[in-house]
């Protein structure tokens, strides 16, 4: 999936998070709702759902028509000023709306510029976190291994995650409340539960959840939109 800095749009990201047991149909109905950016169907039935906001109120009631409850929970990433990028930046993002894994060569061929030009821009864009790929995982298991997200509350620091929980990488981060949304890797269930309850136990930890994806699915449409109206 393609992740990008709604502050370039002069949006809020907002996480909503609500608990219930939804069905795939409400899951696409919630996604088609104005300003949503994905959806994602836990394994026990909840729902988390991100939205690129300028209305954060508007934008839940007209959820609260589709999913009938409010969130239990949510988490704010205000917008910030950014240097505002240029037609050749907005055309490569635009690009990789679809397949944020497109083939170099065909990521040429949709943007019309040189090679040298798309992988100066597109570094650039990694570089300064302006877009980044997040991958779609749910419980995956193989040989016993486990790869899943984690969602810290509080103001424990990265580091001090990746010490309790081994091998793990930031995906993003939200102010209010602080929450960081971390991949981890696991040997087994159990040693995940062992090193989430030894989190759990750790000075500014308010909350951890193990949030594992049934599915997630994606507004490429409200990428497209919000792009191509900036070009």
């Amino acid at each position: 999936m393609l992740s990008i800095d709604s502050s370039i749009f002069g949006r809020d990201d907002v996480l909503l998070f609500y608990r219930g047991n939804f069905s795939r149909k409400i899951l696409s109905e919630a996604l088609a709702a104005a300003d949503v950016s994905w959806v994602a169907w836990k394994v026990d039935g909840a729902i988390t759902l991100r939205l690129w906001t300028k209305s954060e109120l508007q934008d839940i009631n007209n959820l609260f028509k589709v999913l009938g409850i409010r969130p239990s929970t949510r988490a704010l990433t205000r917008s910030k000023r950014r240097a505002p990028l240029t037609i050749t930046d907005l055309t490569i993002m635009d690009a990789l709306v679809d397949d944020p894994k497109v083939p170099f060569d065909e990521l040429l061929k949709l943007t019309g510029l040189s090679p040298n030009t798309v992988r100066n821009h597109l570094s650039l864009l990694l570089e300064t976190k302006t877009i980044s790929i997040d991958p779609l995982l749910g419980a995956l298991a193989d040989s016993g291994e486990l790869i899943y997200p984690l969602v810290v509350e509080g103001t424990i620091t990265v580091d001090e995650i990746r010490r309790i929980m081994g091998e793990t990488a930031l995906m993003r981060f939200t102010q209010d409340p602080p929450m960081k949304y971390m991949l981890c890797r696991g040997n087994s269930l159990s040693d995940v539960i062992v090193r989430t309850q030894a989190l759990e136990n750790v000075l500014g930890v308010e909350s951890v959840e193990i949030s594992l994806n049934r599915e997630v699915l994606v507004s490429t449409d409200l990428r497209h939109s919000l792009l191509r109206n900036e070009i």
